[in-house]
């Protein structure tokens, strides 16, 4: 699964693709949690895109990625960080 990873108020979280009928959903994630509905790409929208050399794709998570960090879209409150967690995670491969 495509996704671009970014960090936000101490945090690693990502825009993951999730393939859907006729395109792709972005979701802005922490781990395996959805946290924000970011938008979608249709099919037709991303090959048109794609025949130009554009990544239409690429260039909604940016767009979504900015409305994070501005605070255009809102995550709501972030659970604690479970620091032990993190740091295993961090020590596996």
């Amino acid at each position: 699964m495509r996704s671009f990873p970014f960090r936000y108020q101490a945090r690693l979280l990502k825009i993951a693709v999730v393939a859907v009928d006729e395109g792709w959903e972005l979701w802005v994630s922490e781990a395996d949690r959805r946290l924000a509905f970011g938008g979608r790409v249709a099919v037709d929208e991303a090959i048109a895109g794609w025949r130009i050399g554009d990544d239409l794709v690429q260039e909604r998570a940016e767009e979504v990625k900015s409305n994070v960090l501005t605070g255009k879209l809102a995550l709501g409150p972030l659970p604690p960080i479970d620091v032990e967690a993190s740091v295993e995670a961090a020590r596996s491969p």
